[in-house]
């Protein structure tokens, strides 16, 4: 009788150890949650990106969309708390919508990093921030212009106004455009971030101006319908244009002459550096509570062949796991 009382004593040791250790070897495996704020291409590509990278990391990762309503963002933000993930990297709909989110993450005491939306009281409530400098990252533009065109009118194409980005890009680069007094702005139009918009709002600037020489596009989807409202003006080898997000349809436009720079935020290196970010805070490794700017580049057809691609390869992706990880900001931006 002791010894059955021994062996079953002994089996129930295994039974505990392989639950134990079984459990153990389940949570070998981080999971990480990516929230899109839509399944528009440039969130698309940024999800793609990062669950590439998670594979290759030995991460597994659950892609989630909101659709643009902070209501599904927050069912998204404790779905996934509920599934036990272990980070929560996310584009978030609206300034409110985060404090939602980092509310419940908190609670659960998960990390949660943002990509874009940064706002300082957040900030120690995060993994961290990482987004593009708005201001600085439209500036270089003005310069090209105040650079390489030597007199004459300029237009802007402006994405939605209300919001502050496309308000902070028209300031950025005017800054630059600055640097030559001979050029003046004679038209600023917002296209609503819209294809067909922005071939209304060229329509009717190069009616009104057709000796424009110069047009700013606040990102490249508006930048296609304005090619083609002046190639059908016969207006496209007058009027140099620079845009931005380096976007692949946009590359294109480099590819054949029809945009002349554009400066580039790519949503796939960006996702990967934030991943590799929230999996240092993870792990402790990387403090938590940091700003980082996002992965920049200037893009004209000298470069090119070099562009960090939307639309990357797992080889790009393998070279950029190699890279260092973008510095935190400190003292972070103020606003």
């Amino acid at each position: 009788m002791r010894k059955r009382n021994v062996w079953v004593a002994g089996v129930a040791m295994l039974c505990m150890m392989v639950l134990f250790f079984g459990s153990a070897f389940a949570k070998d495996q981080l999971e990480i949650a990516f929230i899109r704020a839509t399944g528009e291409p440039y969130y698309q590509y940024g999800s793609q990106a990062a669950e590439i990278a998670a594979k290759k990391l030995g991460v597994k990762m659950i892609v989630y969309t909101s659709n643009l309503d902070p209501a599904q963002e927050l069912a998204n933000v404790q779905d996934a708390i509920s599934r036990g993930v272990d980070g929560i990297l996310i584009y978030a709909v609206s300034l409110s919508s985060e404090r939602a989110a980092v509310d419940a993450a908190n609670k659960a005491g998960v990390p949660i990093f943002f990509q874009y939306g940064y706002h300082p009281d957040l900030l120690p409530k995060s993994a961290g921030f990482m987004q593009i400098d708005l201001k600085g990252f439209a500036r270089p533009l003005g310069e090209w212009m105040a650079e390489n065109i030597p007199s004459g009118k300029i237009a802007i194409i402006e994405g939605t106004l209300g919001r502050g980005d496309a308000e902070a890009y028209t300031e950025g680069f005017l800054e630059g455009l600055a640097k030559n007094p001979n050029l003046q702005v004679v038209a600023k139009v917002s296209a609503e971030w819209n294809r067909q918009k922005a071939y209304e709002a060229a329509t009717n600037i190069i009616t009104a101006h057709p000796d424009i020489v110069g047009m700013f596009v606040q990102n490249e989807d508006m930048t296609v319908g304005v090619v083609n409202a002046l190639e059908r003006l016969g207006k496209l080898e007058q009027v140099k244009i620079v845009s931005q997000n380096g976007a692949p349809y946009g590359l294109d436009l480099i590819r054949e002459g029809k945009l002349q720079l554009t400066n580039a935020n790519p949503p796939s290196i960006a996702s990967v550096m934030a991943l590799r970010i929230l999996l240092g805070v993870i792990k402790g490794e990387i403090e938590p509570g940091h700003f980082y700017w996002a992965p920049t580049q200037l893009i004209s057809k000298e470069n090119l062949n070099v562009a960090y691609r939307w639309d990357a390869s797992e080889e790009e992706i393998e070279e950029w796991l190699k890279l260092p990880l973008p510095e935190p900001v400190i003292p972070p931006p103020s606003s």
